[in-house]
């Protein structure tokens, strides 16, 4: 009987790592030189954004939620990145509050740049384990720089500065 247990907990270990493992090939496509995922999400405002449409303009893709600390301190900086260069803007709210708490945050904190209302199954399709996490993206949505925690505007503006350079 316990020879029978520990054979069927190591079948569940297997089956469950072989499926972590398929996470993991799955997610692959999120790194520096791939494609950014494709997605279609609703804005605060009502509109609807694909990964097609980021195509032509370098893009900084920023995934946050209202209740993260570090997620805050970023909005004045991504504002400013916004309102000075050429690169759009993109949050990807995770709130589970849905478009009226992102909507009434987005009027309350004066963001002018695009937000999105994205899920938790959206953010693992973008390899996403903690926020903030920000994509930077070129104009032919090749991803060429991911942060995994807050950045600033002086590395965003880094970032589109080296881009203009490779351009």
């Amino acid at each position: 009987m316990k020879l029978l247990a520990s054979l069927s907990l190591a079948c569940l270990l297997g089956i469950l790592s072989g499926c972590d493992q398929a996470d993991r090939l799955s997610s692959e496509a999120v790194a520096v030189g791939k494609r950014v995922p494709t997605f279609s999400l609703r804005s605060v405002d009502g509109s609807t954004v694909t990964s097609e449409s980021l195509e032509g303009s370098p893009v900084i893709l920023n995934f946050w939620a209202t209740w993260c600390g570090p997620c805050m301190g970023e909005i004045p900086d991504l504002k400013q990145v916004a309102d000075t260069s050429a690169a759009r803007v993109i949050g990807i709210a995770l709130d589970e509050g849905g478009a009226k708490a992102v909507k009434a945050f987005v009027e309350r904190n004066g963001i002018k740049y695009t937000v999105l209302l994205g899920n938790q199954d959206l953010f693992q399709h973008f390899d996403g384990y903690a926020i903030p996490y920000t994509l930077v993206v070129d104009r032919s949505r090749k991803i060429v720089r991911i942060y995994r925690g807050p950045t600033t505007k002086e590395s965003l503006m880094q970032d589109l500065a080296a881009m203009n350079r490779g351009a």
